[in-house]
C-alpha cells in the first residue's frame, strides 16, 4: 500500500467524520482495510499538516483565518497529490491522484487567493475558475511556485 493513497483516505476520513485520537484514526484506516502501525499514522498526521483541535483532527485552514493562511500545509497537500498543473482559458486545471481532487479543492477555497473565485472537483481532476485570463496565468505560476517549494 503506497503513502498517497493511505493519506487520501486520512484526509477523507477527517473530512467526513469526527477523528478525536491516533488510535481512532487506525481504526477507521483498518475498516478501509488500511493497516498501519501509530508510528506511521503520527507521521502521517504530521505530514500532511493535520492539527488535533477539540473537534478531531482537522486541515488547518478549516481553522486558521483567512489572514494567517498555513501556506507550508497547503504546500504539502499540494506536493503529494498534484500531479499536474495547467492553464486552459480563465480555468486552471489540476490534475491530481485518483481520489484526491476532492480534499485538495477544499484546500484551494479554503486559501485566501483573490485569483480564485471558485473550484469545480471530480475524482482526480479540479477545474479552478478565475475572473481572467491574466487571474489563471497568476494562480497557475502560484500552484507551481507552491509545488516547487
Amino acid at each position: 500500500m503506497d503513502n498517497v493513497y493511505r493519506r487520501t483516505q486520512i484526509l477523507e476520513i477527517v473530512s467526513t467524520e469526527p477523528v478525536l485520537t491516533q488510535a481512532q484514526l487506525r481504526r477507521k484506516l483498518a475498516q478501509r482495510g488500511v493497516h498501519v502501525t501509530q508510528a506511521t499514522v503520527s507521521r502521517d498526521l504530521e505530514e500532511l499538516g493535520l492539527a488535533k483541535t477539540r473537534e478531531g483532527y482537522r486541515l488547518p485552514e478549516a481553522r486558521i483565518p483567512p489572514s494567517a493562511p498555513s501556506h507550508a500545509n497547503l504546500a504539502t497537500i499540494l506536493k503529494e497529490f498534484v500531479r499536474d498543473v495547467r492553464k486552459a482559458g480563465n480555468l486552471v486545471v489540476v490534475r491530481t491522484h485518483p481520489g484526491t481532487a476532492h480534499t485538495i479543492g477544499v484546500a484551494l477555497d479554503s486559501a485566501p487567493w483573490p485569483e480564485i473565485a471558485g473550484t469545480v472537483a471530480g475524482d482526480d481532476t479540479i477545474f479552478v475558475a478565475t475572473d481572467s485570463v491574466r487571474e489563471a496565468s497568476r494562480l497557475r505560476k502560484k500552484l507551481m511556485e507552491q509545488l516547487a517549494e
